[in-house]
């Protein structure tokens, strides 16, 4: 199985070490001998070659964090993310997208001149990202921002803007457009990295038993109804393994070919949204309207 993934010896940069899906990525990384550089805003207690401190709300912390990875790199991890109430914090909706994509995206394009021929490049995303087409006129607007500074700026302006960071809270808007902005920016830069023989992708886990996980209920302000319907449904969540053995996957050997890809690891449950039925985050929006 080693050398059907070909991690075994590969150097493996992966944001997000620390906790949840990233902690569980980067102990398969391990077992599967690569050589891991993570990376974290916590500190990461697991046997790496590099461990990092990086916060990315903080463009100087990135590009400090940037310059300890070694020269060359076969593959890259983005896993790191929060939510607008995190462990009991509260962050604004302008924090959650410049972690979630405002310095994801610093971070990648500071690392892609490192990355060798035939590497690759995976991000999570989230299912709550998976209509990001819907929102391609504002996402292409951020995404033409040049550089860390713009882009924030560009989402200070855009604070109180309902497609964007604004609207009613409990739908959790600002969460849902760094996620889409995270999947429509892979696909965006699919076919030039292409042409440099780099594959990139996004991983949109459904819900998954987490640290952020009781932040979506204390959001929404009731219980959250895709949990609801899930559950019955398939009878569990999902877990963080699950869904790192799925973001493995796509950078690995065996996906040598596959770029440009959201993977929707959700067990089939935004097939009803794409078909055009209800969803859970509509059962919120009469609720919450309602009030």
């Amino acid at each position: 199985m080693n050398e059907l993934l070909g991690y075994k010896h590969k150097v493996v940069v992966i944001a997000g070490a620390a906790t949840g899906m990233g902690r569980e990525a980067t102990n398969l990384l391990i077992e599967l001998g690569a050589k891991v550089h993570a990376l974290d805003i916590a500190p990461i207690a697991l046997p790496v070659s590099q461990a990092i401190h990086m916060d990315l709300a903080d463009e100087a912390s990135i590009d400090d964090a940037v310059l300890q990875l070694p020269a060359t790199i076969d593959r890259v991890f983005c896993c790191a993310g929060t939510s607008a109430i995190y462990l009991g914090k509260t962050f604004s909706p302008v924090h959650v997208n410049l972690v979630n994509f405002v310095g994801l995206r610093h971070f990648v394009e500071a690392v892609i001149p490192r990355i060798y021929e035939n590497g690759a490049i995976a991000l999570i995303a989230s299912m709550a990202g998976s209509a990001w087409a819907k929102s391609l006129g504002k996402i292409d607007e951020l995404l033409a921002t040049p550089d860390y500074a713009s882009a924030r700026r560009w989402l200070e302006a855009h604070i109180d803007d309902p497609e964007v960071l604004g609207g009613n809270p409990a739908l959790n808007r600002n969460y849902r457009f760094s996620k889409e902005c995270v999947v429509a920016y892979a696909k965006c830069r699919t076919w030039d990295l292409a042409s440099r023989k780099i594959r990139i992708n996004t991983l949109s886990p459904g819900i998954t038993d987490t640290p952020m996980l009781p932040s979506f209920n204390a959001i929404a302000g009731i219980d959250d109804p895709e949990m609801r319907v899930i559950w019955p449904a398939v009878g569990r969540l999902s877990n963080a393994r699950e869904q790192a053995e799925a973001l493995l996957f796509l950078n690995s050997d065996m996906a040598r070919y596959v770029s440009g890809v959201d993977l929707l690891s959700d067990y089939g449950y935004r097939v009803k949204e794409q078909l055009g039925m209800p969803t859970a985050i509509d059962t919120i929006s009469l609720k919450t309207s309602a009030r």
